[in-house]
């Protein structure tokens, strides 16, 4: 049987970096500490041997060079405070004072010179009592190791205890750095499921991180993408069951007839065809192009004419426009059905240049716009398209026989061409 693997042990950021920080510092500590330690503990040792030497250098001056030669009794001064003090022979044997009853370091002080070194359990300092120019004994002076130790073990604790409180104060500074580096990833997280439960609105603060503000800023361009995305699908969906109604109704009709009108529905069908055409190329939320608004303008009359409801054309010499032929058919197919739907009599289509620009009218013999009138999905499908395009949709009379104009700018191919004719 295969064992099931177990899921790995993730940790937070916060605490990664916690740990990261409280790691460096207590590393350095160590690598600092430990030649540290080495120097407090020669340093110590090197005091104590210091404070012999001085010691060791008053009792000679207190021993009589003559009182060795003729082996009278000698008198050992006293040393301060824990230090021993002894006297010895040549052959390192104590002849007075504290200490060891014979002495290895001593006996080396037969050659006239100064030793130093561990010495039976001390660390001691023999110095020779020189008789004119030969050793007559040493003075021995002492310290037990013990308390030597002593004193570098309190010295280590103490910077044991020092280097615990550095650590303990990187631990606290490692929290606060830990929290504010993750902040920005925790608020990023955040604002992504934000934005993943369809709230796109994403709010994020500067952290002065380079890469957070970065990671923020690619989040707010990403939601806004989204939203644009997601509100460009909306307004396709409703423009298309918009725009698909009219025709598809058509044909619903023409086949209800009796006896149906099969041509007049296959009439239909091809131009809902065309429209579902249109509206996929509208998908796109780029609409540069060029079309002919005079050709469009045409095949829309003859479309919508009928003969309880004449529509015209009136034109002029145009040059191309900058509006794919989709997008302008469907436009105009918008601006006509509201005529046909919310007007009367006679429709009358123009097409006509305006400066630089091009006019195409539509308007019929109604009653024009109610005065609390808002614009419909067609129309705000229309302005959408003709303002992507560099254009503005006109209302030129509201009431009574409205006129309701697209002003599209020229192509630039064109607008070059008439520009270098003059």
């Amino acid at each position: 049987m295969r064992r099931l693997r177990r899921p790995a042990r993730t940790r937070s950021l916060r605490g990664r970096v916690r740990d990261a920080i409280a790691l460096v510092v207590a590393l350095a500590l160590l690598l600092f500490g430990i030649p540290l330690a080495v120097v407090l503990d020669r340093l110590i040792t090197s005091q104590a041997i210091a404070g012999l030497q001085r010691d060791a250098s008053r009792g000679v001056a207190a021993v009589p060079d003559n009182q060795l030669d003729t082996g009278t009794t000698v008198t050992a001064p006293r040393g301060t405070g824990d230090t021993s003090i002894g006297v010895y022979d040549l052959r390192g044997v104590r002849v007075a004072g504290i200490g060891p009853d014979r002495s290895t370091l001593a006996a080396r002080a037969a050659d006239g010179h100064e030793h130093d070194g561990h010495d039976t359990g001390d660390l001691s300092v023999v110095m020779p009592v020189l008789s004119d120019t030969a050793a007559a004994g040493s003075v021995r002076a002492a310290v037990p190791l013990t308390r030597l130790r002593g004193q570098i073990y309190r010295a280590w604790g103490l910077l044991l205890a020092l280097g615990l409180l550095v650590i303990g104060v990187a631990v606290l500074f490692a929290r606060h750095a830990a929290q504010r580096i993750s902040q920005p990833f925790e608020q990023l997280t955040t604002a992504a499921r934000q934005v993943g439960a369809g709230d796109y609105d994403v709010r994020l603060p500067r952290w002065r991180i380079r890469e957070a503000d970065a990671a923020g800023d690619a989040l707010r361009d990403t939601a806004r993408e989204i939203d644009d995305l997601i509100r460009h699908e909306r307004e396709f969906v409703r423009d298309a069951s918009h725009q698909l109604r009219t025709p598809l109704a058509g044909v619903l009709l023409s086949l209800e007839r009796q006896p149906p009108d099969v041509d007049a529905a296959l009439d239909r069908a091809r131009h809902l065809d065309t429209t579902i055409s249109d509206l996929l190329s509208l998908r796109g939320r780029n609409a540069a192009g060029a079309s002919d608004p005079a050709c469009i303008a045409a095949d829309a009359v003859t479309r919508w004419n009928t003969p309880d409801r004449p529509v015209t054309l009136r034109t002029d010499v145009t040059s191309d426009v900058a509006v794919t032929g989709p997008a302008l058919r469907q436009s105009l197919d918008v601006l006509l059905d509201n005529a046909m739907r919310h007007g009367a009599g006679p429709v009358t289509v123009t097409v006509e240049p305006y400066g630089d620009a091009v006019i195409v009218e539509v308007a019929d013999q109604g009653p024009g716009f109610a005065p609390d009138a808002v614009a419909g999905t067609g129309l705000n499908l229309v302005t959408r398209i003709v303002e992507r395009a560099g254009g503005a949709l006109l209302i030129r009379r509201r009431a009574p026989q409205a006129r309701v104009a697209m002003l599209l700018p020229a192509h630039d191919g064109e607008r070059a061409q008439s520009s270098s004719k003059r």
